[in-house]
C-alpha cells in the first residue's frame, strides 16, 4: 500500500481498517484491546473529518502498539495497516 498522504487517503484507510477490527471483534466479543483499537481509529477519524490539524488525545493514542500484541499474529495485513494509519497519524497530525 502507497503511504498515506493527506487526511482524505487516511479516513478511507481507517474506514478499510475499521471492518477488519469488527471482523476479529466479532471472533474475539471480549478482547477490549480490539475495542480500544476501534475507539482510537474513530477519535482519529472524527479529528480528521472536523479538520482538525492536531489531536488533543494525540498522547493516548497506542492503536499501532495495540496491533503488534493483538493483531499481528491473527492478521497480519491489517496489522501492517494499522501500523501504516499510526504513522500517518503522527505525521499528518504533528505528533
Amino acid at each position: 500500500m502507497p503511504d498515506i498522504a493527506t487526511t482524505d487517503e487516511l479516513r478511507r484507510r481507517i474506514a478499510r481498517a475499521s471492518v477488519g477490527i469488527a471482523a476479529l471483534a466479532r471472533r474475539e466479543p471480549d478482547n477490549r484491546w480490539l475495542t480500544s483499537i476501534q475507539r482510537q481509529l474513530d477519535y482519529v477519524d472524527g479529528e480528521a473529518r472536523a479538520g482538525r490539524d492536531r489531536l488533543d488525545r494525540a498522547a493516548e493514542l497506542n492503536f499501532g502498539l495495540l496491533a503488534s500484541h493483538y493483531v499481528d499474529d491473527v492478521d497480519p495485513a491489517l496489522a501492517a495497516e494499522l501500523h501504516a494509519i499510526s504513522a500517518a497519524t503522527r505525521r499528518l497530525f504533528g505528533g
